[in-house]
């Protein structure tokens, strides 16, 4: 061990040797890169494509998209309500086969991203209290 080594404020270089956090950015950088590879994202990056074509029914997907995001982060809201009128914009915009596909890429990479997610919050487990 060297004895003049210099002590870091580095909390990821506290055992010494590799800089462990080089080495998870490494992963991360290899993970989102196979993540923008795959078949779903490049699906979902073509529909995107295809929908920004047609700007009225993107503007009609993005307030769908919007409206579903704050329901799904409003606290005090009547649900019933919410969810029916969302649900007939849904199927409205659904008979549209462009805005289907664009909603079902996009689901599908959400899906993927939530995997990766799920997966990590599984294996590393920070104890935290329940309010």
């Amino acid at each position: 061990m060297e004895e003049n080594k210099e002590k870091t404020d580095d909390p990821s270089d506290h055992h010494g040797g590799i800089n462990t956090m080089d080495k998870v950015t490494e992963c991360l950088d290899a993970l989102i890169e196979e993540m923008r590879e795959s078949r779903a994202y490049q699906n979902y990056l073509w529909m995107e494509e295809e929908l920004e074509k047609d700007p009225d029914l993107k503007s009609r997907v993005d307030d769908y998209r919007i409206r579903n995001y704050r329901l799904q982060q409003s606290e005090n809201v009547d649900l019933y309500d919410a969810v029916d009128s969302l649900e007939r914009d849904s199927c409205a915009l659904r008979k549209s086969e462009k805005a289907n596909a664009y909603l079902e890429a996009e689901l599908e990479v959400c899906k993927m991203v939530q995997k990766v997610q799920d997966r990590i919050s599984e294996e590393i487990r920070i104890g935290v209290p329940e309010i």
